[in-house]
């Protein structure tokens, strides 16, 4: 398939009018007149991108064949290979002129874009059907042998592209408060690659020029760099964002109590450090709460160490569930735990503890099938202008404690220390 184009150029050094000639082969810029001249041609640039998506894709499909718990890693590889074997599809049809390969690069695009959501998707493990992802493609098939609409198969196929990657970019922005550095260029790479492609589909929309591929200077010209860019660039952050991932996981075990779940003693100091220090600059009351299983031992002895794990698991559950977000939860060792609670009084802080001892005490009294009957004593401290510090705090609550455990366990006792002068009168819980 040949075209033609003749337009005049001004040559700024004469001042007069010369023909320019275009001649296009299958879309493909073949020739040009003497003044101006097509350095890049679309089959290389093509067979560039064919290149190096199949790499980028190959990259990741070694990173997931090493670490097959991400899926995200495989699904991206393969969707990159895919839309590199589009790509070479797309370069046979065109050259050769056959509209089935063409068609066959359409929807192998579609389902590389596909796989692409299914992988987003992947990255924080949210559901994604396989089914979905293949449901563009299969359209695209369905549609390519239904008499009348070939000449927008291609448009149809864009749209679909670009809304599958929207999709992804959805995907991929997260739900929680901290977002790793890799994933904001990721999602943006995403959209930026959606646009392109809806561009083109506008662009190429109603189109009946009969070109299998849009030459370089064609408002769709875009596609046959940013395809380059993005298949690097996706791969990149992804590969980053796993890591990151893996890393922020690694540091957060390092701080979490493998049994309970709850904070560990290393994480529970640190944390205390900094909320002391906000409540001492704010000039605002800091609470500690100290926890003690009551006859622990006796119940490891009795009903064995399986039981008595469960026991642990069971008062974090329920301290927890009775806490506020900000305060701060954590094992100190073996069955004590502690309760940091900052800009709360000690009345506050007290009826908090003896609400968790109350509602551990109904909770505790069946462990799966044993009537185990356990109980927690605890010892409240505070301090109203959070000028005390928290190993003071926690010495003080520690001795009222030891008090409750003394005065008959099951039961809360406040330290005499650093009390807010509040009026007895008015209980405020925070």
């Amino acid at each position: 398939m040949r075209r033609h184009d003749n337009y005049n150029f001004i040559d700024p050094g004469t001042g007069f009018s010369r023909q320019v000639r275009h001649e296009y082969r299958f879309g493909f810029p073949a020739s040009s007149g003497t003044l101006l001249t097509m350095n890049l041609d679309v089959p290389t640039l093509l067979a560039m991108g064919s290149f190096v998506a199949a790499c980028a894709g190959a990259v990741l499909l070694i990173a997931w064949w090493g670490n097959r718990k991400v899926a995200a890693l495989g699904l991206w590889g393969l969707s990159l290979v895919v839309v590199a074997a589009g790509i070479l599809a797309l370069i046979l049809g065109a050259g050769l002129v056959q509209t089935p390969l063409v068609v066959a690069s359409g929807i192998l695009f579609v389902l590389g874009q596909g796989l692409q959501w299914k992988a987003a998707r992947a990255v924080d493990n949210k559901p994604a059907p396989f089914a979905f992802a293949l449901l563009g493609a299969a359209t695209l098939a369905i549609l390519s042998v239904v008499p009348g609409l070939s000449h927008a198969i291609g448009s149809v196929g864009l749209v679909l592209c670009a809304a599958y990657l929207g999709a992804a970019a959805i995907s991929l922005w997260p739900a929680g408060k901290i977002i790793l550095p890799a994933r904001r260029p990721l999602i943006g790479f995403c959209l930026v690659h959606a646009a392109v492609l809806a561009i083109g589909a506008y662009s190429t929309f109603g189109s009946m020029s009969g070109d299998m591929v849009p030459p370089l200077l064609s408002a769709f010209g875009l596609i046959h760099f940013e395809t380059i860019i993005f298949s690097v660039a996706s791969s990149v952050f992804l590969l980053a964002l796993i890591k990151e991932r893996s890393e922020a996981a690694s540091l957060a075990a390092a701080r979490i109590d493998s049994l309970t779940g709850v904070a560990n003693r290393a994480a529970l100091i640190d944390g205390a450090e900094r909320a002391f220090e906000r409540c001492r600059r704010d000039g605002t009351p800091i609470a500690v709460i100290m926890f003690d299983l009551d006859s622990f031992k006796r119940i490891n002895d009795t009903f064995g160490h399986a039981t008595g794990d469960d026991v642990l698991r069971k008062f974090c559950q329920v301290a927890a569930a009775l806490l506020r977000p900000s305060d701060l939860f954590g094992r100190l060792g073996g069955e004590e735990f502690a309760v940091i609670l900052a800009r709360s009084s000690l009345e506050a802080a007290s009826v908090r503890a003896e609400r968790i001892r109350s509602a551990f005490e109904q909770g505790g009294r069946v462990i799966g099938d044993r009537h185990v009957n356990a109980t927690v004593s605890g010892g409240v401290a505070a301090s109203a202008t959070g000028a005390a510090t928290f190993s003071v705090l926690l010495r003080d609550s520690d001795t009222a404690l030891y008090r409750a455990k003394a005065d008959g366990r099951n039961r809360i006792r406040r330290a005499d220390q650093h009390a807010p002068p509040e009026a007895p009168s008015i209980i405020r819980v925070a």
